[in-house]
């Protein structure tokens, strides 16, 4: 190996070295505040971190809220249907019954009878314009 190439490579190694053992330089971070004076930066990504956790919170208890209505939906539903089953039996027991079984003609009140009289027949029209042979018919001599 040359010598050239050898001193390249010392060198080389002492910039790295140089490198890491200088400190970095700094520079100043400018804090704007969001609100002068009351909110600053930190606090507002805190504000930012606690409302993500409510929400995330927030998510679990209406999924388990859901859950549970649903849950007591269903219950409401299968105790309605038994007391729904019973009394549709029940309505259409009776009417079967009422259909085999008929009920006595008690008839009419002699009270009433007046009101069952025959009524009197009718004066009849006196043209009838669609009664055949009504309508007068002209013949013109051609």
């Amino acid at each position: 190996m040359r010598r050239s190439a050898a001193k390249s490579r010392a060198d080389k190694s002492r910039t790295d070295s140089a490198a890491v053992n200088a400190s970095p330089v700094v520079q100043p971070v400018e804090t704007v505040d969001i609100a002068p004076g009351r909110l600053t930066p930190s606090s507002w990504a805190s504000i930012i971190s606690q409302e993500e956790d409510e929400e995330v919170v927030a998510d679990i208890i209406a999924e388990l809220l859901e859950g549970v209505m649903d849950r007591c939906f269903q219950l409401y539903l299968k105790e309605q249907l038994i007391s729904y089953s019973v009394w549709w039996a029940q309505n259409n027991l009776v009417e079967t019954v009422e259909c085999l079984l008929l009920g006595r003609d008690e008839g009419d009140d002699r009270e009433h009878d007046p009101f069952w009289q025959e009524d009197t027949e009718p004066q009849p029209c006196s043209i009838d314009s669609w009664a055949e042979g009504c309508v007068p018919v002209l013949h013109t001599s051609q």
